[in-house]
């Protein structure tokens, strides 16, 4: 019995040595909620072999400007940024809404991006593969290495969601991992 202990604590001790702890988000997104979506990202990384991403308080704060403009200015509907990032830097950027604030939460927005896996065969992204799988990509992107996210609720009560990343991924002709 000792045995099973001892390895059940080694496995719990593994699993959570990358895990960052964030003590601040840089958003409205609670610590718990974006600890949760930084380690469903961070899972879905570690089974492509792409390193962990780390949450990055001022990429939050930057996807929230984006969030509450689309809750309050443009009728709470999904609108990616023209050029998303600031100065030389780019980012990537992922958006998601959800009908009822009450019901849909940030994580939902992360399992939604992942679910786009289905669509996801392994090769060169293009034109004709982009558009299915561009969030997944962009979750498992190899070079990305911080993310952040905002979150916002509707006048009519919807959730928006956005993540930013940097660097971004999806560049055209390159493998995603």
């Amino acid at each position: 019995m000792y045995q099973y202990f001892l390895a059940a604590i080694i496995f719990i001790n593994c699993a959570f040595a990358n895990a960052q702890s964030i003590t601040k988000t840089g958003s409205n997104i609670s610590v718990q909620q974006a600890q949760e979506v930084l380690q469903h990202h961070n899972n879905i990384r570690e089974k492509v072999g792409s390193p962990a991403l780390v949450w990055n308080q001022q990429l939050a704060a930057y996807a929230q400007q984006w969030a509450d403009y689309l809750a309050n200015n443009n009728h709470c509907t999904m609108k990616h940024r023209d050029h998303p990032g600031e100065g030389d830097k780019a980012y990537g950027e992922n958006i998601f809404w959800g009908s009822s604030s009450d019901y849909y939460k940030p994580m939902d927005a992360s399992l939604s991006w992942y679910g786009e896996i289905k669509f996801f065969k392994y090769q060169r992204l293009n034109d004709n593969n982009w558009y299915k799988t561009g969030h997944y990509t962009q979750m498992v992107w190899k070079d990305t290495k911080e993310m952040g996210v905002g979150v916002a609720v509707c006048p009519n009560g919807g959730l928006i969601v956005v993540a930013n990343y940097y660097p971004a991924g999806n560049v055209m002709t390159q493998y995603p991992y």
